[in-house]
């Protein structure tokens, strides 16, 4: 070998500089050219993702104690550790032991609803694959990225001992963050582009299962309802109603179920409750074919309606039931 080459760097990946090595290219992948990655870049901009939460809990973990990272913790064995010979925790077991045993500052919930829909996500594309816009894969990760983030500035950069590594842990952050900034600076700049057409609809606006933003208007027009910021479509209101609780009519009724509760104003079978813009932390009763919103279901008809006060029954079962006394 000539003294002109050079030897090939050592593959060197200690557990801090491997997560955010995953979590760097996970938001470079997502973030794209101007906001728009390729279909492979955000594929493996999931995968990276959470690749990146999982090694990043578990190195704050071996941090406070290598044990903790094994699935039973008195297996511990420092040699098969070294040699990653071993079953680690899950995600949900590291979470509840950073919380219980570790005391960090941040405690992320173990049934944190992002990081459930991205380890979902994660595995379809791993054994299955999976078809959905850009916006909403990117839409959808975000809030797992703002975790982590957060995550990594309170509860794992200022408890890295040794000087250089905590220097490289905050270059690898600043690349990490200026990416993050694009892609939430993106997706932010698209919302803000619909403002005029969600202006005054909050109340019959749901959020999109795709990409979780609130941009789905239920008008009371639309044979075919679409989300207006990531574009998923999901045909009729009576349709859309189904999948958002997650089944359908046919499986309903082979498995003993029932249709969906009528409407009381439009009369179509697709009232669910659900959260609207008006009211994102609580469900509301809304009709997905017509938009109207209710107080209940009556419980002697099963239509929605606008319920007689204290009394799930609506005012003509009321008189109904009343004309009889």
């Amino acid at each position: 070998m000539s003294d002109t080459e050079q030897q090939p760097e050592d593959f060197h990946f200690p557990a801090l500089t491997n997560g955010l090595d995953y979590l760097a290219s996970a938001v470079d992948s997502l973030s794209g050219e101007n906001g728009q990655p390729k279909p492979r870049d955000l594929k493996y901009g999931v995968l990276h993702l959470q690749a990146a939460v999982e090694t990043l809990l578990k190195a704050r973990l071996e941090m406070h104690d290598p044990a903790l990272v094994w699935w039973t913790i008195k297996d511990y064995d420092e040699r098969k550790h070294e040699a990653g010979d071993f079953k680690s925790c899950g995600v949900p077991g590291a979470l509840k032991r950073l919380s219980d045993t570790v005391k960090i500052e941040s405690v992320i919930d173990p049934e944190e609803a992002s990081l459930t829909e991205l380890a979902n996500l994660r595995n379809r594309l791993t054994h299955f694959g999976w078809k959905d816009t850009v916006v909403a894969v990117q839409a959808r990760t975000i809030p797992v990225l703002d975790l982590l983030v957060g995550f990594i500035n309170t509860d794992i950069l200022p408890h890295v001992d040794q000087a250089e590594e905590a220097l490289s842990a905050e270059r690898q952050m600043e690349q990490i963050r200026a990416g993050f900034k694009h892609l939430t600076d993106f997706v932010a700049h698209r919302m803000e582009a619909l403002q005029g057409e969600l202006a005054r609809r909050e109340h019959t606006t749901a959020a999109c299962r795709s990409c979780r933003q609130f941009a789905v208007v239920l008008d009371g027009g639309a044979n075919d309802l679409t989300c207006l910021l990531c574009g998923r479509q999901y045909g009729t209101g009576e349709d859309a109603a189904w999948e958002f609780i997650g089944s359908c009519r046919h499986v309903s009724i082979q498995d003993g179920g029932g249709d969906l509760n009528a409407c009381g104003s439009c009369g179509s079978n697709a009232v669910i409750a659900t959260p609207t813009a008006h009211s994102p932390e609580r469900d509301t009763w809304i009709c997905f074919a017509c938009g109207a919103t209710f107080e209940g279901i009556c419980e002697f008809c099963d239509q929605a309606a606008d319920l007689v006060a204290d009394m799930d029954m609506c005012r003509d079962c009321y008189a109904s039931r009343l004309a009889k006394f």
